[in-house]
């Protein structure tokens, strides 16, 4: 290799090794998934417990009635309920970060979803959330979902994996 340097021959030959050399594990990506299931519902919320001053650490219970999403974006036909139990994670004074685990239940089963999202100033606010499992129709469910939060108002647009 020395006498390839003095020549000027090594760059060549290290170009031509690195474009032959076979791609590594993070050089491609994983082939989506072909089969996905999108649902969006919207809940309209009912009773909570948050705390008006919210602390760090302070946790609450929401409850709101699940309705399927119109073209329009407002909730459309019921469909059920959800719950959510909720902690303040950090407290600042932009807002608070929260944590929470949602179950949505229809009578085709119920769903599964967690999240943190930052709610810093008046909203809305949106956070992506992990499917975490299901029953019924939702029974082994994978994917994720947006949140979004709203005043009373809460949307959930669900890719289900299959």
């Amino acid at each position: 290799m020395t006498r390839l340097v003095g020549r000027g021959l090594a760059a060549p030959l290290v170009a031509a090794a690195l474009l032959t050399a076979p791609a590594t594990a993070h050089a491609t990506a994983p082939a989506p998934k072909e089969a996905t299931r999108t649902i969006e519902w919207v809940a309209v919320l009912k009773s909570h417990t948050k705390p008006a001053r919210v602390r760090e650490g302070a946790d609450w219970t929401t409850y709101a009635h699940l309705h399927l999403k119109a073209r329009d974006g407002r909730p459309g036909k019921k469909i059920g309920d959800t719950t959510a139990h909720c902690a303040a994670a950090l407290v600042n004074q932009r807002g608070h970060v929260t944590q929470c685990s949602r179950v949505l239940r229809t009578d085709a089963g119920h769903l599964g979803l967690t999240e943190t999202m930052d709610r810093y100033g008046k909203g809305p606010h949106s956070a992506p959330a992990a499917v975490t499992g299901g029953t019924g129709a939702y029974a082994d469910a994978e994917g994720e979902a947006t949140v979004v939060l709203h005043g009373d108002t809460a949307t959930f647009r669900i890719v289900l994996d299959d």
